[in-house]
């Protein structure tokens, strides 16, 4: 079984409780035992952002034991604005998905996304909007972002200036009121593109959290207060320069 470790919390005098998104269990909870006696071999907390190959042992009434957790891929080291969003991924995991639930594609959709992370040149802000479309898709929320359902056919597509908003039975209607967005917000979240105004880039975010709110709670995300308010961006490059200050 392969994993990607999510969250880990202290548990019993020096073990670990370890909450992982498997590629074939979805998300699993295991315990680890020694996991905080850092000088142990063999007993160190598994690293975070890195596909492990997990051995296990055990289960019976509780969790299973982790006995071994190897890397098959390099270790990732993220910072900053891509540190914050990669922790706000394994929070939208955590709090959407049952324990013990296959979830076909989240594993390989997640992983994209870490892989998507290390480039310097790929907007934090497509990546997030990204996961979060794929998990509503993967929850069984997804819909036809850019075409209304008052054309029937689809045809035309959705006028990139024209304001829409969501119908109680999901899909796009056309019109205006409280959460309606444009048309070229919606065009970009469906396409992976990065929206250059900043207020469009809030829309976006916005859309999206009302749109998982069902699925995630309406709880504040801890992995907010690790964004950065003014992060630095690599020199010469200013394409994440106009980014939301949170997910």
């Amino acid at each position: 079984m392969r994993g990607f470790l999510l969250h880990a919390r202290p548990f019993q005098e020096h073990g670990l409780l370890l909450d992982w998104l498997t590629d074939d269990r979805g998300w699993v909870r295991m315990r680890q035992t020694g996991g905080r006696r850092v000088k142990k071999r063999g007993s160190s907390r598994p690293p975070n952002f890195v596909c492990l190959e997990l051995l296990t042992a055990g289960r019976g009434g509780g969790w299973p034991i982790l006995k071994g957790a190897e890397a098959v891929e390099p270790l990732r080291f993220l910072r900053g604005r891509r540190l914050a969003a990669a922790f706000y991924l394994h929070e939208l995991i955590l709090r959407a998905l049952r324990p013990e639930e296959p979830v076909p594609g989240l594993f390989l959709d997640y992983w994209k996304s870490l892989a998507m992370l290390e480039e310097p040149d790929m907007p934090v802000s497509v990546i997030m909007r990204r996961f979060e479309r794929r998990l509503l898709e993967h929850l069984g929320s997804g819909f036809e972002w850019i075409e209304s359902l008052e054309n029937g056919s689809g045809n035309p597509r959705l006028d990139p200036a024209g304001s829409y908003r969501l119908g109680r039975e999901g899909g796009v209607i056309a019109g205006g009121g409280p959460g309606a967005v444009s048309g070229r917000v919606l065009q970009a979240i469906a396409n992976d593109q990065l929206l250059d105004h900043p207020d469009e880039m809030r829309a976006a975010r916005d859309l999206m959290q009302r749109l998982l709110a069902p699925h995630v709670g309406s709880a504040p995300f801890v992995s907010r207060r690790l964004w950065p308010s003014a992060p630095a961006a690599p020199s010469g490059h200013t394409g994440n320069a106009s980014e939301p200050e949170s997910p």
